[in-house]
């Protein structure tokens, strides 16, 4: 990244957990089962009912996360928007598909079709917000948000410009959730719940109000766990940082042994003494979970003390303030993404 410095200025979330709030943070949702849907909050106390009825499910949650933090920034409308989505808007696309094999192709309502494709969610959120500027969906499984905050991040470097939203958006529905479970994606010995997520950012250039500030991220390809352990010591090494100075991880593991290994291997050849958080326990899994590690992430840097229920290692001592926080993710342990950041 170059030297201007960027900040995360507000983020709301749409979860397993309670919506739109941080209850999470004091008493956490308990989630039986090997799949749950998010808990939604009323759309109408957000959302003009006449735009309710155009939208599908995966669109309300969007638009009404990046309502909440546009509100919670006090910006009127983002310079770009920036969205990623492993999944997409998957009841719009049953639904099309559903009427397409009764009809057999014909009579076919245009609304599922043209809310069916990827780039929908961030086309809703810029008629929502009025945004005419740079507008792109990533969809690349489990690092299409990091990808997107890539993006963002070398978008404001290069423009004249000040805000970009950036979030992450996927339902499952029970159809979707058997697929999963049969490509090994969910359901496997250990793991937890398979959900749904939906997290939004506003990325800034402007300190005032900020939640923390983006040190630093990137997304890198690795073949092997040593590879991927030495371009996380390099990635340290560009922000002039070490081992040392960093106060917690926060770690997508999910109690997949093969999947968990990538990352337990990242933190004992990089980070060996630090205390590690995981998400995944309270959030599920689903392809846009790092976005709520993200969002993790940040509210962790806002609190006094890191609630006890989300370390994966052993709890500390004595309270833990972190001054720097490491997000890490991974997809097929082979795509990696890492970002450094920090309390103001």
């Amino acid at each position: 990244m170059s030297a201007t410095p960027l900040y995360i200025r507000s983020a709301a979330q749409i979860s397993l957990q309670n919506p739109l709030c941080d209850d999470w943070l004091v008493s956490p949702r308990v989630v039986d089962g090997a799949y749950a849907r998010a808990v939604d909050p009323n759309f109408r106390d957000h959302l003009p009912a006449s735009s309710l009825r155009r939208m599908g499910l995966v669109l309300k949650r969007a638009v009404t996360v990046a309502s909440r933090v546009l509100a919670d920034a006090g910006v009127d409308r983002p310079e770009a928007i920036v969205v990623g989505t492993g999944l997409g808007c998957v009841e719009s696309t049953e639904k099309f598909l559903d009427a397409l094999c009764r009809t057999g192709e014909t009579l076919l309502g245009p609304t599922h079709f043209m809310q069916s494709t990827h780039n929908t969610i961030a086309s809703a959120i810029a008629i929502h917000t009025a945004c005419h500027g740079y507008n792109i969906t990533f969809s690349h499984r489990s690092v299409s948000f990091d990808l997107a905050l890539h993006d963002a991040a070398l978008w404001l470097q290069s423009e004249p410009a000040t805000h970009a939203f950036v979030g992450a958006f996927d339902e499952v529905t029970s159809t979707y959730h058997v697929l999963l479970r049969r490509m090994g994606f969910v359901g496997n010995e250990g793991q937890v719940a398979c959900g749904e997520a939906a997290a939004g950012f506003l990325l800034s250039k402007d300190k005032a109000g900020a939640v923390c500030r983006l040190l630093g991220q990137t997304v890198c390809r690795a073949t092997t766990s040593e590879a991927a352990a030495a371009r996380l010591s390099d990635f340290l090494s560009a922000h002039r940082l070490t081992a040392a100075d960093i106060d917690l991880v926060v770690s997508g593991v999910n109690g997949h042994i093969p999947h968990d290994a990538a990352y337990h291997h990242l933190c004992l050849s990089a980070c060996p003494d630090v205390p590690v958080v995981a998400y995944k326990p309270l959030f599920g899994e689903c392809y846009s979970a790092s976005a709520l590690g993200f969002y993790v992430a940040c509210r962790l840097l806002q609190q006094d003390v890191v609630p006890p229920h989300l370390f994966a290692s052993a709890v500390p001592s004595s309270p833990l303030r972190p001054t720097h926080i490491l997000y890490l993710n991974h997809s097929q342990n082979s795509d990696y993404a890492f970002a450094l950041l920090q309390r103001l």
